[in-house]
């Protein structure tokens, strides 16, 4: 074979082994919805700098006078590091866009290196033989390079056929080729394409994604608009009860799971002693915006839908502080990383997360939590909101030193059973139950520290969820990923301590998260802003569709009939659609998207498309959620 055909049959060779791993990635996620199909381009482009670098280095190699052997040794070391590297962050890119929606941020990546120990025992993973197996696979990778090198290495004839002068051009000209598209990379860095590589390291850029629903420039400059005239136009209410308020959200809480929603299992008996003393009410049917807490978070602070949000909205937070109230978050988990909630929720009298407690603990341990409120002093008597934020329900939980009660058990996370399930496997149901279990034991724990220090004198207590989770229903786990009823169902549960409700609760087919803030300040006596979108709940129900949306499925519940609820939503990528009937059909067992009357499916097709939904992932990474 002449040099020529050689050195064209290797550099073809190279081409071909370095993308065939980047080019399965791709067309994995761009197949399935997980990335947008103009984030390949930027992404290919983006490793020819590597490929480059690593072209240059065999050639130094070759021209060092190692040997053969040697050369190929160090070919194959760095090229099985190079992809050993490249599999591990894709994998971790996979991992994130199916777990919560978004590419694994930089910030994240460390951050749960430095606790992969817990993040292990959290998982229920054994540490040795991940790294046992990461072993094998990288000795997997050196082999193969090993042999790849011997069959298709073209840099020996290059070198013995170039002279010195022009192999120092080459590399010369090379670096340079290369040092000028990582410096394009890194001065404008492809975002908007939702590369992968740069959401990693520029999450928050471009326009503001709320976990995966952009919305345009143009339409948040006029939301913000209305929210700053509404903001100077609010008047506190001079009357208003100012009794404290402790907001509680359980992440990953379903209601069908709790004992006090009728629940098989007596999973939150903490809630249920509340209920027996009757100063507890619950709501039923309450459904989140979102499948995804950064979404679900904000709707239940600003009560707005998805594609309503505002990056400046008027939050339940900023009413109560109008009102003269302190505002304390305290959060189990990292929200300033995870989420970047803080800049939304306005100005905050103290916040507390895993990351601001410097920790070198787990961050999803709700003892951290709970510590932090044990150093809190007793109440002064002035008007105070506390929202508390619960891991315990959520997958990725430290249940370190916590006994289940429901056995066999295992996280889902991790061992799933082979194959997709349709209903939830016994371990599943089980690993889940202990959560709530747990998370209810959180909540015990946060009421008599704050009975103890006379914060519940006189407050409104309320518990709710950012989202629902799933267990194995309808082949699916975890959140973020679907709007099925298992995602989306979340409790409402009020509690009043030192006074009796005003109002009652007004019955509803089905209530909104939305709805959550509205609600909480009717209790109070308080106006609601003129731009929420949420209705409170002592008063008569006039809605007639609920709003709801997850990426590119957005939909609606249809309350017209209270004989029947029908729940519709439409894929406004693919134009798939699905319809079922709740009442009848609770589980959504039965797709009747194709037996609805024509007139019914039209007005359901006008409230999803007519009313503008968000833009679903336009750009995969911002603040992110476990």
């Amino acid at each position: 074979m002449s040099p020529q055909r050689a050195l064209l049959r290797g550099l073809a060779a190279d081409l071909v082994a370095w993308f065939c791993i980047p080019a399965a990635f791709l067309a994995a996620c761009v197949g399935r919805q997980l990335l947008p199909a103009e984030a390949v381009a930027p992404h290919l482009r983006l490793l020819l700098i590597p490929l480059l670098g690593f072209t240059l280095l065999r050639l130094l190699l070759a021209a060092a006078g190692l040997g053969a052997r040697a050369a190929r040794a160090a070919s194959a070391l760095a090229a099985s590091l190079l992809l050993a590297a490249m599999l591990a962050y894709y994998l971790a890119v996979v991992i994130g866009l199916q777990s919560w929606g978004r590419v694994v941020s930089w910030d994240l990546i460390t951050s749960y290196a430095a606790q992969l120990p817990m993040l292990a025992g959290a998982l229920e993973i054994s540490l040795p033989l991940v790294a046992a197996a990461a072993l094998a696979a990288w000795l997997a990778l050196l082999g193969a390079a090993w042999l790849y090198f011997g069959r298709f290495d073209w840099t020996a004839g290059f070198r013995r056929s170039a002279s010195a002068a022009f192999l120092a051009v080459i590399v010369c000209a090379g670096g340079a080729i290369g040092a000028i598209e990582l410096y394009n990379f890194l001065a404008a860095p492809p975002t908007q394409e939702s590369e992968p590589v740069s959401l990693t390291f520029w999450p928050a850029e471009g326009a503001w994604d709320y976990q995966g629903h952009a919305v345009e420039k143009l339409k948040a400059a006029i939301v913000d608009a209305a929210e700053d005239q509404e903001r100077n136009a609010y008047r506190p209410a001079p009357g208003a009860a100012r009794r404290n308020v402790i907001l509680i959200v359980v992440d990953a809480l379903r209601a069908d799971h709790m004992g006090i929603y009728g629940y098989s299992r007596d999973t939150t008996p903490t809630l249920a002693r509340l209920d027996k003393s009757g100063a507890l009410r619950k709501v039923e049917g309450v459904r989140a915006s979102c499948s995804s807490s950064f979404c679900g978070l904000l709707s239940l602070a600003s009560s707005k839908f998805v594609h309503q949000m505002s990056a400046r909205p008027i939050t339940l937070q900023e009413v109560l502080r109008r009102h003269g109230y302190g505002i304390h978050m305290i959060l189990s988990g990292d929200h300033t990383l995870f989420y970047g909630l803080r800049q939304a929720y306005g100005q905050i009298d103290q916040y507390f997360d895993a990351r601001t407690a410097r920790t070198i603990r787990y961050s999803n341990d709700d003892r951290i939590m709970l510590e932090h409120l044990a150093g809190y002093p007793s109440w002064d008597g002035k008007p105070i909101m506390m929202q508390f934020h619960v891991m315990a329900a959520h997958p990725l939980h430290n249940r370190e030193g916590r006994v289940p009660k429901f056995l066999p058990a295992a996280n889902y996370v991790a061992h799933r059973a082979p194959g997709a399930e349709l209903r939830p496997s016994e371990r599943s149901v089980n690993y889940y139950d202990n959560g709530v279990l747990h998370a209810d034991d959180s909540i015990r724990s946060i009421l008599e520290m704050l009975g103890r220090k006379g914060y519940l004198r006189d407050a409104l207590v309320v518990v709710t969820a950012d989202h629902g989770e799933a267990i194995g229903e309808h082949g699916l786990y975890q959140h973020a990923n679907s709007v099925r009823e298992e995602v989306l169902r979340i409790p409402f549960v009020l509690v009043a301590y030192g006074y009796r409700p005003a109002r009652p609760l007004q019955a509803v087919a089905a209530a909104s998260q939305a709805d959550i803030a509205p609600t909480i300040l009717a209790e109070l006596g308080m106006p609601r802003p003129a731009t929420w979108q949420g209705s409170a709940l002592q008063e008569p129900a006039r809605r007639e569709f609920l709003p709801f949306q997850e990426r590119w499925e957005a939909g609606v519940y249809d309350l017209r009939d209270p004989r029947n609820l029908w729940k519709y939503w439409i894929n406004l990528k693919s134009g798939e659609e699905h319809a079922f009937n709740l009442t009848a059909d609770p589980g959504e067992e039965v797709d009747l998207s194709g037996k609805l009357a024509a007139d019914l499916k039209r007005q359901l097709q006008r409230q999803v498309v007519g009313r503008g939904p968000a833009t679903a992932k336009r750009r995969i990474g911002d603040p992110q959620e476990p």
